[in-house]
């Protein structure tokens, strides 16, 4: 992503081409891996922040889930210090990807006004999933 950064094609857009991508593998091995991943939504979902490490705090409210700033692995802006306007957030897509191969259901990342994937709000950036 650091390299996307430096040719400055670094965007949302870009970073959910790839996590889609790394999500359908990640699900392949979790599969592999795990025959007894948790049926529950919310349960697979803290099953997959988890086993991909991406941080170490986070909510899950309904369609909504925040991953602490200041905890979270991914991060292009804060680990990988990329100087970009807007989001790049790998999660959402990767969450979507893997949710749809492991568990079957269409998912899909619903968007906050003004057409925003991440919204920051107290100390946690936020996304939805629906």
């Amino acid at each position: 992503m650091a390299e996307f950064a430096q040719l400055g094609i670094l965007n949302q857009g870009t970073t959910n081409l790839v996590g889609n991508g790394v999500g359908k593998k990640v699900a392949r091995c979790v599969e592999e891996i795990h025959s007894d991943t948790p049926e529950d939504e919310k349960e697979l979902i803290k099953f997959l922040i988890n086993f991909c490490d991406m941080c170490d705090d986070y909510i899950i409210e309904d369609e909504k889930i925040g991953i602490k700033i200041d905890k979270c692995r991914y991060c292009p802006k804060q680990i990988g210090e990329a100087e970009i306007p807007g989001s790049a957030c790998p999660i959402p897509s990767m969450l979507v990807a893997m949710l749809n191969e492991l568990n079957g259901k269409k998912y899909k990342i619903n968007l906050w006004d003004e057409n925003r994937l991440i919204i920051k709000e107290n100390g946690y950036c936020w996304f939805k999933i629906k």
